[in-house]
């Protein structure tokens, strides 16, 4: 509370052009940089009011999301309304995630990994996508097609292989070619 009071203390007394505080640190004179004696003030009783507006609200907020109040103020955030906000005790904390996918994504990767390089041909550098299609399996995998100095020349091949439900290969595809330093599609 006496933190609150001297923050309070500290702050501009000048209004904004919105009629609002100003929510600058103040100097000597209750001023901040920006504003001076000239300008509109708020007046004691409104600035006590205000405070306690606030109080208020912080002593109505439980001390984990009044926390998080401050952190989002602090931050330039938006203050979430209760209709955005997800009540905990809502959420089904037993959701079941499916292992045997999180198993053959998995198996899949390892597979990739193990054999892309041989496989293609050239140095394996990437697993960058796995997704399960009607037939198996589909990876992008990276790899050096051509080693260069500095490194941000190399020229990198993105090839798609396919494979089976067991993660057995049946088919690869070059997908496309970049420099590795070159983002410009990825931006």
């Amino acid at each position: 509370m006496a933190e609150a009071d001297s923050q309070s203390r500290e702050q501009c007394k000048a209004l904004t052009a919105d009629g609002e505080r100003c929510s600058r640190p103040a100097r000597d004179d209750g001023f901040c940089y920006q504003h001076d004696e000239s300008d509109p003030t708020v007046s004691d009783s409104q600035a006590t009011e205000q405070e306690k507006q606030e109080e208020q609200a912080e002593q109505e907020q439980p001390d984990d999301q009044a926390e998080g109040a401050d952190a989002s103020a602090s931050s330039g955030s938006v203050d979430m309304t209760a209709d955005e906000r997800t009540d905990p005790e809502a959420v089904d904390a037993d959701v079941d995630t499916d292992q045997d996918e999180i198993a053959g994504i998995l198996t899949v990767r390892k597979t990739v990994k193990s054999t892309a390089g041989e496989l293609i041909g050239h140095e394996f550098d990437g697993v960058s996508e796995i997704s399960p299609t009607d037939d198996g399996w589909r990876a992008i995998v990276e790899v050096v097609e051509r080693r260069a100095v500095p490194d941000t020349q190399d020229i990198i091949g993105r090839y798609e292989i396919e494979l089976d439900p067991d993660a057995v290969v049946h088919g690869y595809r070059r997908v496309d070619r970049y420099r590795r330093g070159d983002t410009a599609e990825f931006e």
